[in-house]
């Protein structure tokens, strides 16, 4: 077995030059590499996170750039990029894959270089991050990773938030990487997936140590039926006359743990819709209304409740109309 030992590469992030037009890409762009040292076996690889700030340190959105190899100093294809343009997110992030060489026989330097697209020329200057290359016979740092998570609940129910924690894992980790069964991806240690649709999905959790080797465990999980809502209410003054005011209220409606009630539809009695939280109905006639209350909740769930509301003429009339 051949060993050698060389020092870290440490990642070089060019700040922005000063902006002097407008402020079209934000003031600074950063590069990183993850791991930053990869075996030249055509197949390891390193994920490139770009990330961008305005001119007030906030993430910036929506920069587009280029993206490219450059060995020796020219641009060129030694290794491959997932992808040759990238757009930050919401996060002022953009991630993309680079991936190793097979063996040219000596370690050897790569840069990755990342250049915004625009018109602003001041903006225009590449930020670079550099990956060391080894061949294969050199000794890389030991695998020694051990993936275990937990998920809570155990059995959520369509649409629950569930929280995927990998704290148990061990070892030199450098990234957590997360799939959830249902095309949704996640990073991190800990991370929180809901899932829209019910069935059994198959979490696969990935681990990537130092030198981009990864190991991954896969765990089955089950989502059931989310339980409908409970519509409730209330309504003011308790013995209404004919032509008062008569308020509704539904605010004692409760969804499940995590859903939320999305439409409140009111029927009532009288030929009378109306739709909200709070509602008023007058009544003309004296007589009894049964009234109907529907609330929806986010996942589409109905529950529905009646009751009645007995209009009533003043005792002193006698319990008849006017003449």
């Amino acid at each position: 077995m051949v060993a050698a030992t060389f020092a870290s590469c440490t990642m070089k992030s060019q700040d922005a030059p000063p902006l002097t037009g407008p402020a079209e890409f934000g003031t600074s762009v950063n590069v990183s590499a993850s791991p930053d040292v990869l075996q030249q076996d055509g197949a390891s690889q390193s994920q490139i996170t770009i990330t961008t700030f305005d001119q007030n340190g906030k993430p910036k959105a929506d920069v587009r750039m280029t993206v490219e190899i450059r060995f020796g100093g020219e641009v060129m294809d030694f290794g491959w990029l997932s992808a040759r343009t990238a757009t930050t997110n919401g996060a002022g992030k953009a991630t993309l894959a680079y991936t190793a060489p097979a063996s040219i026989g000596s370690e050897a330097i790569v840069e990755i270089v990342a250049t915004p697209i625009g018109t602003n020329a001041a903006n225009q200057v590449g930020r670079t991050v550099s990956i060391r290359l080894v061949p294969p016979g050199i000794r890389l740092p030991p695998l020694n990773l051990t993936p275990s998570f937990t998920f809570n609940p155990t059995t959520p129910a369509q649409g629950q938030a569930v929280v995927f924690d990998a704290q148990a894992s061990t070892g030199a980790i450098a990234q957590y990487r997360w799939e959830f069964g249902d095309g949704a991806t996640g990073a991190g240690e800990i991370t929180t997936h809901a899932y829209d649709s019910l069935g059994s999905f198959v979490v696969r959790l990935t681990l990537v140590d130092t030198s981009g080797r990864t190991i991954s465990l896969s765990r089955s999980i089950t989502v059931g039926q989310s339980a409908a809502p409970t519509a409730e209410f209330t309504f003011s003054p308790a013995n209404p006359e004919p032509n008062d005011d008569v308020r509704f209220n539904a605010s004692a409606s409760v969804a499940t743990a995590g859903r939320s009630i999305v439409s409140y539809v009111w029927d009532f009695g009288d030929g009378g819709t109306a739709t909200g939280v709070q509602v008023t109905r007058r009544y003309t006639q004296a007589r009894t209304y049964n009234v109907t209350l529907t609330v929806t909740d986010d996942l589409g769930r109905t529950s529905v409740v009646t009751k009645p509301v007995d209009v009533a003429l003043p005792e002193d009339d006698g319990g008849t109309s006017p003449n």
